[in-house]
């Protein structure tokens, strides 16, 4: 297999499924736009969601796999688990990059290279299976969260190199998939950081959290923790599950916008104070790194990636969690009013660039270069023996005596 950029031009992308508009979905579409004239196929497709420059195919075509996947839960993840193991559209390409974990059912043809883009790793079945309840439905799901280790233990060897979306799913990769830490690189997912900026809003008088309001983003403890700030004004964008839940519970100083526009958003994060983000344990966290792209301080939890993308005292402070030791959201909240940060706006926006669209990119076209490269199966002696032909004179044709 020839290790030119030729292979290029004979590239997919395959992305496990569009469904939400979330930062899973966010890195295929870039990946698209990363390899321009590379075909984009998706184990489920939600034209609704798609950007206009997008256009994707269906790899699970049957109608039985179909209807599982509408279901939904344990259902849907054994139609990836079928439908990606073959996937035909996928086999006659020379490389293949993939995001997401279903598509690490896919068994590949013998000389494809293959790149495998990890956004998390099972996370309910690996670091946060301290959350299963007692009793036998908690060991009912015990016993389904061990099945669905093995079927990943037997299913994370094949690509030629991993790319991780942080250093902390990397960490998890080695330790809850076996994964050896050579075969893993961190490209930290695209944010688009050039379409924030702090001129999109004066600053105003609130703080703001967004985010999808289920369990493992820990909003209720936000929530908590302005209930004790009466003369500081929270504004919580996003909608979800949880969303009545936290709505039951917060006092007038809290105010839930739901859905917000892209504009609206833009506005918002160069308008706050502050970004509060207390995400469990964190893969990466994109909506973080917008706001600092706004200008705007972060207050963040120290646990996951989050940890890392508050400088403390730089351009934020960091807390814990309810019940731990050390600076609480609403400590946080007052040494931010009390001291504010070390770095302006524009410094501020600065560091959040080494998340950039542009970086994702060139990490990118390097990850695939350096997979092409590892993937050669060329014998050492077949290319030192077509050296050694095409130094020597060639004769042609023949004399008749």
């Amino acid at each position: 297999m020839s290790c030119g950029d030729d292979l290029f031009e004979n590239l997919a992308i395959a992305h496990w499924g569009e469904h939400v508009n979330g930062g899973g979905d966010r890195v295929a579409w870039e990946l698209a736009r990363v390899f321009e004239n590379a075909p984009l196929y998706v184990g489920w497709q939600d034209e609704s969601i798609e950007p206009n420059d997008i256009e994707t195919e269906q790899v699970i075509s049957s109608r039985l796999l179909e209807w599982a996947l509408r279901r939904g839960g344990a259902l849907r993840m054994f139609a990836h688990l079928l439908g990606w193991q073959k996937a035909e559209p996928l086999r006659d390409y020379d490389v293949l990059v993939t995001s997401g974990n279903e598509p690490l059912f896919y068994v590949p043809p013998t000389e494809q290279v293959w790149v495998s883009y990890v956004h998390h790793t099972n996370r309910r079945q690996s670091d946060q299976i301290d959350e299963v309840e007692d009793g036998l439905l908690g060991s009912l799901k015990l016993l389904f969260y061990y099945l669905v280790r093995v079927a990943f233990d037997h299913n994370t060897h094949k690509p030629d190199l991993f790319l991780a979306n942080s250093e902390q799913v990397k960490r998890r990769m080695i330790r809850y998939w076996g994964v050896p830490e050579e075969k893993i690189d961190v490209v930290y997912p695209p944010v688009d950081t050039d379409a924030y900026s702090p001129d999109d809003a004066e600053t105003g008088d609130y703080y703001l959290t967004l985010s999808r309001l289920d369990w493992h983003k820990n909003v209720g403890e936000i929530v908590k923790g302005f209930n004790e700030l009466s003369d500081a004004t929270l504004v919580v964008a996003g909608d979800g599950p949880d969303r009545a839940k936290l709505e039951a519970m917060a006092g007038t100083n809290i105010e839930f916008r739901g859905y917000v526009s892209e504009e609206e958003k833009k506005e918002l994060l160069a308008g706050a104070k502050a970004f509060i983000f207390n995400g469990r344990d964190e893969d990466f966290g994109i909506s973080p790194v917008e706001a600092l792209a706004a200008g705007t301080p972060l207050l963040g939890v120290r646990e996951g990636m989050t940890q890392y993308q508050v400088i403390d005292g730089k351009n934020g402070y960091a807390h814990v969690r309810d019940g731990e030791t050390g600076r609480s959201i609403s400590e946080a909240v007052h040494e931010l009013e009390a001291e504010g940060v070390q770095w302006n706006d524009d410094e501020i926006a600065t560091f959040a660039d080494r998340f950039s669209v542009k970086l994702f990119h060139v990490r990118i076209n390097e990850a695939v270069r350096k997979a092409i490269d590892s993937a050669d199966t060329t014998p050492e002696w077949y290319n030192d023996l077509l050296h050694e032909l095409s130094t020597q004179p060639v004769e042609r044709g023949y004399t008749d005596e």
